[in-house]
């Protein structure tokens, strides 16, 4: 019988009558037990996702007809999480949420969940040397591997695409010949994508770049709305908006995503996709800025609280000195 053993010599030695007298002792250990299992290092710097963040193996799923996929949406003849059908959802919004960043937001509209950061003004790099009267803005769209049922893919075209057309929304809106050839990084993480991510995304961004103290000449505010079966389902789910842009529809479907600044009364970014005419893209335009106007009392409550909390503690440093 074969056993799965070890044998160690250790040579030791002893000292009699000043002289070394060497033994070897032999040992015999299990392999199985003397084996040091290596260790993974542990990743500290990961940050693990919100226990409430659903996640989702990415698998071949059955696919639904059109008419399934509708009657899941609008099961009854209303939404499935029993808003009216021109009725956006809450929103919850927070400030300085990353301590590194010179500015931060977060942004909750029920479970899509996005965060912003904005970091100070560096020099751009020019290889040519071109001096640049009016600064940059440079955004980084990602999703979290856990945000979206879809595979997460490197250099994804939808990434790219979406933080294109938040930069085109911030532009107008910041003051860039107050940092002139210097540019502004402005990063956005989807933690949770339950729709609606581009229109979260453009108003968590221009509170960020507020919180951050970069010059603006309005505040922007973004919203979301889908059309489908002669419905207008403004600031749409996930599910909502897979149905709404499926391409095998022959009746006016789509998806819009206006962004707008208050003040000035500017669409600062217009994005749209699916089928419809003129007068539904009129129609749902104003509807869109309805609910932007909607908006802004909210951002403007949170800066001036900010501005209250900086000026108390102003006054208490002051006093304690």
């Amino acid at each position: 019988m074969r056993h799965n053993l070890n044998i160690i010599y250790i040579q030791q030695f002893v000292k009699r009558d000043n002289q070394r007298i060497y033994f070897t002792l032999a040992l015999f250990c299990n392999r199985k037990r003397t084996v040091n299992k290596k260790k993974m290092a542990s990743d500290t710097k990961r940050i693990s996702g919100p226990e409430s963040t659903p996640y989702h193996l990415s698998s071949r799923q059955k696919t639904q007809s059109y008419q399934e996929k509708l009657a899941t949406i609008l099961e009854g003849g209303q939404r499935q999480d029993k808003r009216k059908f021109e009725e956006a959802r809450k929103i919850f919004l927070k400030l300085n949420v990353i301590s590194k960043a010179k500015g931060s937001a977060y942004i909750e509209m029920g479970n899509t969940k996005v965060i912003v950061s904005v970091f100070d003004p560096r020099e751009v790099a020019n290889k040519q040397n071109n001096f640049n009267s009016n600064g940059e803005l440079y955004c980084e769209f990602k999703f979290s591997p856990f945000a979206t049922k879809r595979r997460a893919i490197k250099n994804d075209v939808a990434e790219k695409s979406l933080a294109l057309s938040l930069k085109r929304a911030l532009l107008p809106a910041v003051c860039r010949y107050a940092f002139t050839n210097f540019q502004v990084d402005i990063y956005v993480n989807i933690i949770e994508d339950d729709g609606s991510v581009l229109a979260a995304a453009i108003t968590a961004a221009g509170l960020a770049i507020s919180d951050a103290g970069i010059p603006m000449y309005d505040l922007v505010t973004a919203t979301s709305v889908a059309i489908v079966d002669n419905q207008v389902l403004v600031d749409p789910t996930k599910d909502e908006e897979d149905v709404c842009t499926s391409v095998d529809l022959d009746q006016e479907h789509g998806l819009i995503v206006m962004s707008s600044l208050y003040t000035l009364e500017q669409v600062s970014e217009f994005w749209c996709c699916g089928l419809m005419s003129s007068k539904t893209v009129s129609r749902l335009t104003e509807v869109l800025r309805e609910h932007n106007k909607q908006i802004v009392p909210i951002i403007q409550q949170i800066l001036v609280n900010k501005v209250k909390n900086s000026i108390d503690q102003s006054e208490n440093h002051k006093k304690s000195t």
